[in-house]
């Protein structure tokens, strides 16, 4: 019952062959069924996503940044003194 090298070669690269074969079927698989989903999605969503309007369209963009840097500045002096 010993099986030469070829023969254990040959059953090797038929599960090699076999294993790809099927992993290959899945992805494909996993592709197809993710494409029907976001179909299925786009379809039956209720609404279109808002529109926000840009942060610097709303007010004054020097004033917005000032605070900005009033805020970052106050974070840091706090992280800093907590030690």
């Amino acid at each position: 019952m010993e099986s030469s090298i070829g023969e254990l070669v040959l059953s090797g690269v038929k599960l090699m062959v076999i294993g790809m074969g099927i992993v290959y079927l899945f992805l494909a698989l996993l592709v197809w069924v993710i494409g029907v989903t976001s179909q299925l999605i786009q379809r039956f969503s209720l609404e279109a996503p808002a529109h926000l309007p840009h942060p610097a369209a709303s007010g004054d963009r020097e004033e917005n940044d000032a605070e900005l840097v009033a805020a970052i500045s106050a974070a840091i002096h706090s992280h800093q003194n907590k030690s």
